[in-house]
């Protein structure tokens, strides 16, 4: 799978470059002479500072990773476009044609989750053997790295499975492996994924090692697991793992929304780091603007109207913008789009898990704790609560508004929600070019060509 297997003196090369750029970086400050040759990798996890130098590039590479992506070219982004949460107004052929439901297995923004993912992976894998294969770092750091490793990878396996279905799934630097791997059936991966992450959780304590909670711990771990459980129908699992979480009190729903994305929260299980100090994060970049330009959305009628008057989303996430005597909302949960000092791009908030235990208490026939563990979040953003007698379709199309109301734009919830629960089609009502094939992204055309053990393409492409 050439594009995406690199061979390993390659990946080392790459790995001690990233650490030279980590020394300009917001991350650690490391200084490293750029090798003149080929550099063993067993020498590079001899030594602490260069361990934790090639980890921080790895956390740089999921910063600037096209799935993890905040900006323009991300799920997060394109998924709300995709669906019905953002109406576009710019010009980018490439978001334009996935906001019109017109993809195809040439674009190069889905190419690229799928392309830049795996290349990532394998970094990953990487770091992951030489940490096991070395005999001179402390066992408990080692416990530590692992564990944010086998994190990083379940959750790029997490979205690829997510979007693209039945994916390759290595854990292996072998190029000769890797290079015709086969797609492995949805389940199976998602099998793999709990097991990274059931051997992450062993391995992480819930303590921060950066109080800006830049690094991966047992709580962000546990989020992951909670959904691969729910993807697996393992409610009883999802519902105990949820329950563990919480019962830490270790975070807090912001009672002021206008904290809730600010870099202090209360709320906040793992965040990103900047690469710039006062860079302004990509959300504000994304969705603030004061004329339309390239890639400028609004919220659309569909979600605006979902707001009650007395939602405090409404007020605090939302702002409205008049131009050319027409009023559009635009997206608000982060405010600063120069001189940011107090924001940070929030990648897990204990919100989430709110919604996860209901849903999982609902899918074991608990009604009536599902309803009232979903009115603990409608009572913090002022609304009533629900109430206790919804049969199954009233609970998820409430489930399902309440959770476009409190994810939208992160995290590509929108399109996971509506997946998880088969309502995909739903959105057929409003997007004419919709199809229920859409359900999966198609596998880059590049890719079945370079690997033919990749083939068919989904369903539609």
């Amino acid at each position: 799978m050439k594009n995406i297997i690199i061979k390993n003196s390659i990946v080392i090369y790459t790995l001690l470059i990233g650490i030279l750029l980590s020394s300009i970086s917001c991350t650690s400050q490391i200084e490293v002479e750029m090798p003149n040759e080929k550099i063993d990798q067993s020498e590079v996890y001899k030594d602490l500072a260069t361990t934790k130098a090639v980890l921080n590039n790895i956390y740089l590479d999921f910063s600037s990773s096209y799935i993890f992506s905040k900006s323009n070219v991300g799920p997060s982004f394109n998924l709300s476009l995709f669906t019905d949460e953002l109406d576009y107004h710019g010009t980018n052929i490439t978001s334009n044609d996935i906001y019109e439901n017109s993809i195809t297995d040439n674009n190069s923004y889905i190419s690229s989750w799928w392309n830049n993912s795996y290349q990532n992976i394998y970094t990953i894998n990487a770091f992951i053997e030489g940490v096991n294969g070395s005999s001179y770092l402390d066992s408990n750091l080692k416990k530590q790295f692992l564990g944010e490793t086998y994190t990083l990878r379940a959750l790029y396996y997490h979205y690829l499975t997510i979007l693209f279905g039945d994916i390759p799934h290595t854990v292996s630097t072998d190029y000769n492996f890797n290079k015709s791997l086969k797609r492995l059936p949805y389940q199976e991966v998602l099998l793999k994924i709990e097991s990274d992450l059931t051997s992450a959780i062993e391995l992480l304590d819930y303590s921060n090692r950066d109080p800006n909670k830049f690094y991966i711990n047992k709580s962000v771990a546990q989020i992951i697991l909670i959904e691969n459980y729910i993807l697996q129908k393992k409610y009883d699992k999802a519902e105990s793992t949820a329950r563990l979480l919480l019962d830490q009190k270790q975070y807090s729903i912001e009672g002021d929304l206008s904290k809730t994305f600010k870099k202090g929260a209360k709320s906040t299980v793992w965040q990103i780091a900047p690469k710039f100090t006062m860079g302004v994060t990509s959300e504000a970049s994304q969705y603030l603007f004061s004329n339309f330009t390239v890639n400028s959305t609004t919220i659309t009628k569909k979600l605006l109207e979902s707001f009650d008057d007395k939602d405090k989303r409404k007020k605090d996430w939302l702002n409205k913008i008049t131009l050319n005597n027409e009023d559009f909302y635009q997206v608000y949960k982060y405010k600063n789009n120069q001189n940011n000092t107090d924001e940070f791009s929030i990648f897990y908030r204990i919100e989430q898990v709110y919604f996860q235990l209901a849903y999982s208490l609902f899918m074991q026939a608990n009604a009536k704790q599902a309803i009232e563990t979903l009115n603990i979040i409608r009572k913090e953003r002022g609304l009533e609560d629900l109430p206790s007698t919804l049969n199954k379709q009233e609970f998820i199309t409430n489930y399902l508004e309440e959770s476009s109301r409190e994810f939208f734009t992160e995290n590509a919830r929108r399109f996971i929600d509506l997946k998880i629960n088969d309502k995909i089609d739903d959105l057929k009502l409003l997007k004419p070019n919709f199809q229920s094939y859409h359900n999966l992204m198609p596998i880059p055309y590049r890719q079945l060509e370079i690997n033919k053990n990749l083939l068919p393409n989904n369903p539609g492409y």
